[in-house]
């Protein structure tokens, strides 16, 4: 058998079973300490989840672990300091394993079909260090033993879970060696999973037929831990969801019912069943993670109340770097559910939903990339994410539309997959990790390089291929969703190629890369040229698609179309002028909606914003009726929406709220960031017409703070804080521009 590491000198162990098997196998090793000891520390891997309890008790607050990787390039490890678990004489480590996405089942991204779907399996190191100096290690191999008579009978990280508390007594047998999964070995580097914030139901309603529907006080993605006091062998049924049916009950999905029911025709996800025990019960999962609102449970013989409910959310515990508020209540409510929504899906990798999908679509992170780094500290977060993105990169020459990826989505879809360019920007700019952008200079070289590759033998010009400007509205707020874009892919992904390699002279300038950034330059200048033969009609002022079908109800003018043209530097600038006319005379004709998608819309406020648009830019963000953004918190949401519509799949979907960036970046001014905060501009848009607005941000230097408000008389008092070893331009309407250093400044203009 393969040991397959040179990190842990441990054996991969497992059981008997198949990968249809959907049990959680318990691992255990009992061992004596018969000398004092001062340390003890171990290592380990279980694939794909595991639980580990040292005498009993867990090493930490953490769950979920490893986090998900592409298994095929990379499998975490963690390291737990375990000296205060252990005592003199007998010592006991068990370990449970679940499936996760390592042993999948379903087939709907193909991970039923991954290279490296196998069953559950082990590898673990332990060290004990003496009083005396002395070491002993205890290595998995095949003298630990192996149960499949736990309690956890059925585990996906999609279905849900099935408990059954009776099982008790545990036959036991020894261990086998299997082979190492095909992955290096590497240490869990990024923010563990927790539980960050509990909550109590908001109302318990008991329905006709005897079900529970249980409504939390706000979307959460997480799990409830339900404690009941009922007899041994009663099943309860937890299902989770973000909806309710007309009738009042849960919204689930699955066999007949719900979005896309038809991905799972045998069964709900998002359920999970519990046997009751003998003894007092506590139901809480381990090895699945849901997204809900709301959620039913059935089979209770007695009445449920807050007492025995108690929700999670499950996250990265990414810590929170930012706080921002103004005179609009609506605005302050739209950035807390943005915060919300991006947390709700900080699992391991930024997901797109926690129901549905689960997966890291590199289009929604690549839209909300910097409102993550202006939220949270994103620092080793993204750089995990980046690094799936290089493994996945390594494996399929591609970097995928999903990461990790099980052989799907494999393509070059510029819109998603420049995130692994903009990502590395991002770090150097938020974080002043240039040291990881020198590591992995030669892989987003070769990455350009092939976008200019294709590029070239297509003319310059993306074709119709690819993720684009995904769902856009479709003509009516109780409307079917049409969520490819009707005017294709062309535009978008030729302009994103353009402004990735822009991204690319910026990092190869950073580096001293200065021989590379000619290759750059030349592609850039021949993108420029083609894009605008192709696309620019001049003597109208806007930009089109050569590639248009009808979907839903659109025009054919494309906000999108334009706005990254102007987003990008991609406008001749004497025509500059008419292309801004154009758009702003759009948004107008709509009574101030967007008509974007979830590409443009991260630039629609930043464009009007810095052109002078500044009143048609407040009006979009403020605009309450469909589609919009503000119609959301009409419409109840507490978390973004998939889509504009009431009809939206997912309600707990990040990639349309990107209004959060210019929260930051253009109401408090705090722009042009570079270098982690060594350098940046302050110009608040103060004429936007809010009353006051505020936002603070712990920077890698300290904290960064603008606070204004607009007085009686007109007139405007503005207070920046500006950390030390930061150099700022500070821009106050036209009355201030000065550069200065670390401090605090007081103006009143």
């Amino acid at each position: 058998m393969n040991t397959g590491n040179n990190i842990l000198n441990g054996k991969w162990i497992g059981a008997k079973m198949t990968i249809e098997d959907r049990f959680a196998p318990i691992f255990k090793k009992t061992f004596n300490i018969s000398k004092n000891f001062f340390a003890a520390n171990i290592k380990i891997c279980g694939l794909g989840l595991f639980e580990l309890k040292i005498n009993g008790k867990l090493p930490d607050d953490t769950v979920l672990n490893p986090a998900h990787s592409q298994y095929s390039q990379t499998v975490f490890y963690r390291e737990f300091d375990i000296a205060d678990l252990l005592v003199n004489g007998e010592n006991e480590i068990t370990v449970e394993l679940g499936n996760y996405f390592f042993n999948e089942t379903t087939g709907v991204w193909d991970w039923d079909k991954a290279s490296w779907r196998s069953s559950p399996k082990l590898i673990a190191d332990l060290a004990i260090t003496y009083d005396n100096g002395e070491t002993d290690t205890i290595l998995t191999d095949e003298s630990w033993l192996v149960t499949l008579d736990g309690p956890v009978i059925a585990n996906s990280i999609y279905y849900g879970e099935t408990h059954d508390l009776r099982r008790k007594e545990f036959t036991w047998e020894n261990a086998i060696c299997v082979d190492a999964p095909k992955g290096s070995l590497k240490l869990q580097d990024e923010p563990y999973i927790r539980r960050i914030s509990k909550f109590e139901p908001k109302e318990i309603k008991l329905m006709p037929n005897g079900s529970y529907v249980i409504t939390a006080p706000e979307m959460i993605t997480g799990w409830a831990k339900i404690s009941l006091d009922i007899p041994e062998g009663t099943k309860i049924t937890v299902t989770y969801g973000e909806k309710l049916k007309a009738d009042g009950y849960l919204q689930k999905i699955g066999i007949d019912e719900g979005h896309n029911a038809e991905w799972w025709p045998d069964c709900y996800i998002q359920q999970d069943n519990f046997i009751a025990g003998s003894e007092e019960n506590v139901f809480e999962p381990k090895y699945s993670y849901k997204g809900f609102k709301y959620i039913q449970i059935d089979g209770s013989p007695y009445e449920i109340t807050n007492k025995n409910i108690t929700f999670y959310r499950i996250a990265n515990d990414v810590k929170s770097v930012s706080e921002f508020s103004c005179s609009n209540e609506l605005i302050n409510k739209l950035h807390a559910l943005m915060q919300r929504t991006l947390l709700n899906n900080f699992q391991s990798k930024p997901t797109d939903t926690p129901v549905w999908e689960k997966n890291g679509w590199l289009g929604d992170a690549n839209c909300a990339l910097h409102v993550m780094m202006l939220n949270f500290d994103m620092d080793k977060y993204m750089q995990n994410f980046i690094n799936i993105m290089d493994d996945c990169f390594k494996e399929y020459e591609k970097v995928p539309v999903i990461v990790p990826a099980a052989d799907w989505g494999i393509g070059n879809s510029p819109v998603w997959n420049t995130i692994f360019v903009f990502g590395v920007e991002a770090l150097i700019n938020y974080c002043n990790n240039t040291g990881y952008a020198s590591e992995i200079y030669p892989d987003l070289k070769q990455f350009a390089l092939n976008d200019i590759e294709e590029l070239e033998s297509l003319d310059w010009t993306w074709g119709t291929r690819g993720l684009s400007d995904w769902l856009s509205p479709s003509g009516g707020e109780l409307d079917e969703i049409q969520p490819d874009p009707s005017e294709g892919a062309e535009i978008c992904c030729t302009a994103f190629i353009y402004r990735m390699l822009e991204s690319m002279i910026y990092i190869a300038e950073k580096l001293g890369k200065t021989e590379d950034i000619g290759i750059y330059e030349a592609a850039r200048k021949n993108i420029y040229d083609a894009f605008n033969k192709k696309f620019f009609l001049s003597d109208e002022g806007i930009y089109q698609t050569t590639y248009w079908r009808e979907l839903g109800v659109r025009t054919k003018y494309r906000q999108t179309s334009n706005l990254l043209p102007l987003a990008f530097g991609l406008v001749p600038e004497e025509h500059k002028k008419a292309v801004l006319e154009n758009l702003a005379g759009d948004i107008t004709e709509k009574d101030y909606h967007l008509d974007t998608g979830c590409t443009g819309t991260r630039f629609i406020l930043p464009v009007l914003f810095d052109n002078g648009y500044t009143d048609i830019a407040y009006r979009v963000l403020t605009q309450t009726t469909y589609p919009s953004w503000g119609y959301w918190i009409e419409c109840g949401a507490d978390s973004a929406w998939e889509a504009w519509e009431k009809t939206t799949r997912s309600q707990d979907h990040y990639f349309l709220a990107t209004y959060d960036e210019a929260l930051f970046t253009h109401i408090a001014g705090i722009r042009d960031i570079r270098d982690g905060y060594r350098s940046f501009t302050v110009k608040p848009e103060l004429y936007c017409g809010l009353e006051f607005a505020k936002a603070s941000i712990e920077t890698p230097l300290g904290k960064l703070s603008v606070k204004w408000n607009k007085n009686t008389d007109g007139r405007f008092n503005v207070e920046i804080e500006i950390p030390d070893g930061a150099n700022a331009k500070i821009i106050l309407g036209d009355k201030i521009d000065e550069t200065v250093n670390g401090g605090k400044y007081s103006y009143k203009i």
